[in-house]
């Protein structure tokens, strides 16, 4: 019997029809905007913890409330739960009753990468890339995560954990190295933890070891057992930081169950402290105080102003005027009795900064070049070379004194910098194999790339110098030494740089954080939501 109505299979027939065409221009579309606009990646490793994290563990102290990751090696048989200590309390410290169940591991962030986008526009110094891994392009590491350091033709020489740039046609004229400083919105982003008061251990006595207390002190102030300070007194008095509780270095948490965590530690002078701080009346005034590097640091906030200054370090005491170079004072408005003002004094990248509120209200920076800058830090006039070898770096002293009005302050904390580590090569970065055996890469010792001015990272014109940000346990540009064969055949030989074509874009967000498995050894499906972020 003829269908009454031929023209509603025909219908049926075109909506198909259609249907397959749209889902086949929408996987076109896709692929294009995969292929050359954005792409999603996985991190497999913590070489950028704790700005990207790879396969970790999420932990909880029950002592401090601290939530923290710790990097897993894939490659370790098990994991070492007896070396989990609590971040804010220390590497000394360890934290006890971690359950095999609490330590599942969780699988690293998923990003996204704008593609193509250096077709357009010059990578800029601090931009977080992916690229093709120069020394082993097609394996299972082939795309590699890092903080780009150095730009074409320029030479790099990593000083005291900072980032010094000079010309790549005058390695060696040493005095025109200049210190490269991150911007603000990313130096934000890659402070890193060493102490906060609102994390103090409940039961310190339930400790496995001797709790020495929180590391600030001072006559008259209320600093133990404490989440906020309290000073009673509008005379005269000075918080101090105890560098034998609490060393200021670049211990690196995310490490504490992988071999990085034995690792010689460095002491780290560019540092962050801040506080919100409440004063009883009006009339507050307050400066804090850093020596390090042989120099004497303060930032006095005063009734109405602000004013930064600094000089080598003296026996003349604090009221001495002789040798100050600074700011010059600044107008502010006046710390208000009974309200919380947040302060943060910066002492980064040869820049000091006060921060009030979050508003930059006083900048002072100094351009030392890197000789001086290792004789400040090491306290030595003997040659650079040799200086730069030993780095034996002092810690920092610091303090914070305050005077006419009582005062109590909330949310204390201490962060530090990013540091760049003077590693050495391993023996495979410095050799190459030839036809007839293997030749030095290196001529001159084994100093990591970058690290001394025997072996400063000279850039080409199509070169780039890559770093991770735990430095301690990231494969980078100091330290990977020859290419793989096809890199060097058919892109560039020269080894430990990345070459322009190998770059693949910009990291750009976070877009399903380190996701955890639901059941033992699952896969992760359920994203961290909580960490959705730009990627700075």
């Amino acid at each position: 019997m003829p269908d009454p109505d031929p023209a509603r299979h025909h219908d049926r027939d075109s909506t198909a029809v259609g249907m397959l065409q749209s889902l086949i221009v929408a996987f076109v579309l896709a692929m294009t905007f995969r292929g050359f606009v954005v792409e999603g990646f996985v991190i497999p490793t913590g070489s950028m913890a704790p700005t990207l994290l790879g396969q970790h563990m999420r932990l909880h102290s029950d002592q401090t409330g601290w939530v923290f990751p710790a990097g897993v090696d894939p490659r370790q048989r098990r994991l070492h739960l007896e070396r989990v200590v609590d971040p804010m309390l220390g590497p000394e410290y360890p934290l006890a009753g971690v359950t095999r169940g609490e330590a599942r591991p969780r699988m690293g962030d998923r990003i996204l990468v704008l593609k193509n986008l250096y077709r357009f526009f010059d990578p800029q110094r601090f931009d977080v890339m992916v690229f093709k891994n120069p020394t082993d392009p097609n394996g299972p590491a082939g795309n590699y995560i890092k903080r780009l350091i150095g730009l074409p033709d320029e030479s790099i020489w990593l000083v005291d954990g900072d980032v010094f740039a000079g010309s790549a046609d005058r390695p060696d004229d040493f005095q025109a190295y200049e210190i490269q400083r991150k911007p603000e919105y990313i130096q934000r982003a890659v402070w890193q933890p060493v102490y906060h008061s609102d994390y103090r251990p409940v039961y310190p006595e339930g400790l496995d070891v001797y709790y020495r207390g929180a590391p600030w002190s001072g006559e008259g102030w209320l600093t133990e057992q404490r989440r906020s300070y309290r000073c009673e007194t509008d005379e005269p008095t000075v918080l101090r930081w105890d560098e034998r509780a609490r060393p200021i270095d670049d211990w690196t948490a995310y490490n504490m169950l992988t071999p990085a965590a034995d690792r010689r530690r460095y002491a780290v002078n560019d540092l962050r402290v801040a506080a919100a701080v409440v004063p009883d009346r009006d009339g507050l005034e307050m400066t804090f105080r850093l020596k390090v590097r042989g120099c004497e640091y303060e930032y006095t906030i005063g009734r109405d102003s602000a004013v930064l200054r600094m000089r080598p370090a003296t026996d003349d005491g604090p009221a001495s005027e002789a040798g100050w170079e600074g700011s010059g004072a600044v107008d502010i408005k006046p710390l208000p009795a009974g309200e919380p003002t947040d302060i943060e004094f910066w002492h980064v990248d040869q820049a000091m900064t006060i921060f009030i509120n979050g508003r930059r209200v006083v900048s002072y920076e100094y351009d030392w070049r890197p000789p001086e800058r290792l004789r400040y830090a090491t306290g030595s006039n003997d040659d650079v070379r040799r200086l730069a070898e030993f780095n034996h770096i002092r810690p920092a002293e610091v303090s914070w004194a305050f005077e006419g009005s009582p005062v109590t302050l909330h949310r204390v904390r201490l962060d530090r910098d990013l540091y760049y580590r003077p590693d050495r090569l391993t023996d495979h970065a410095r050799r190459k194999p030839t036809n007839t055996g293997f030749e030095d890469v290196v001529q001159t010792g084994n100093y990591a790339l970058g690290t001394h001015p025997d072996n400063l990272a000279i850039l080409g014109p199509d070169h780039f110098f890559m770093l991770g940000d735990n430095s301690a346990a990231s494969s980078d540009s100091r330290l990977w030494g020859n290419p793989h064969p096809l890199a060097a055949v058919q892109i560039d030989p020269a080894p430990f740089v990345v070459h322009r074509r190998l770059l693949l874009g910009k990291a750009w967000g976070v877009y399903f954080p380190a996701p955890h498995p639901v059941t033992e050894g699952g896969k992760g499906i359920i994203p961290d939501f909580g960490r959705l972020r730009f990627i700075r």
